[in-house]
């Protein structure tokens, strides 16, 4: 987000756009596979179950799994799991998104995405997570419960910021298989809506960004940021 972070809790972030349906990408996917064989060779076909193929996701993986690519006749999207940082992110992002407009003739979109998804490792206190010690965050509840003491939460709002909107889903979670593992997800997904123009699409990626970074700066506690360990070498 504005910085990288020796630990940053960040697993994955993804860029998608929303379009109204084209179907020549249905005849003519293997226009945009030529353009990014070398880089993303695996190819995962969709499973159908209830839905019409066309409206299934094909996926392109990288060599290394750590890039994916989705698209359909009326969605496209990238995926990493290695983020080095918004300028290198935003290059390859646009690069195959901009490619995948252009030859399929895209103009108008119905929705832009942007999503940062964090698992933020915690240690419970006395049995209960103790959420400020890595969120600036919490509930207003009635003076007869303790806001300090949850044994689980599980929160999403959606919020106007600036021209857009911002879906914030924040949670506990748990990974059973040994060693146990407890986490909060923490889950932003700026998005535009309506009447969007294909060739701004670096302007919405940019402001997402802006935004979604400024809020996950302030959101973050102090404490956790300190384990995190500051490393500015991105943003």
């Amino acid at each position: 987000m504005s910085k990288l972070y020796k630990n940053s809790p960040l697993i994955e972030a993804v860029f998608e756009i929303r379009f109204p349906a084209e179907l020549s990408i249905e005849c003519q996917r293997d226009r945009f596979y030529e353009e990014i064989r070398k880089d993303y060779p695996q190819v995962f076909v969709p499973v159908v179950m209830g839905e019409s193929l066309a409206l299934k996701s094909y996926e392109f993986k990288s060599l290394d799994g750590k890039k994916t690519i989705r698209c359909s006749i009326s969605r496209f999207s990238f995926h990493t799991n290695k983020y080095e940082g918004f300028a290198k992110f935003e290059k390859d992002c646009l690069n195959y998104t901009q490619l995948f407009i252009k030859l399929y003739n895209i103009t108008s979109l119905n929705r832009t995405g942007l999503r940062y998804i964090n698992h933020i490792p915690i240690v419970r206190i006395d049995g209960c997570i103790p959420i400020q010690k890595y969120l600036n965050f919490g509930y207003h509840l009635p003076q007869n419960l303790e806001s300090d003491k949850f044994e689980l939460f599980h929160t999403t709002f959606v919020v106007k910021i600036g021209e857009g909107r911002l879906r914030l889903l924040t949670h506990y979670f748990e990974v059973p298989s040994p060693p146990k593992k407890e986490f909060i997800l923490l889950d932003f997904d700026y998005y535009y809506e309506e009447k969007l123009k294909a060739d701004k699409i670096r302007d919405y990626l940019r402001k997402s960004h802006e935004h979604t970074k400024r809020i996950f700066e302030d959101i973050i506690s102090d404490e956790y940021k300190v384990v995190m360990d500051t490393e500015p070498i991105g943003g």
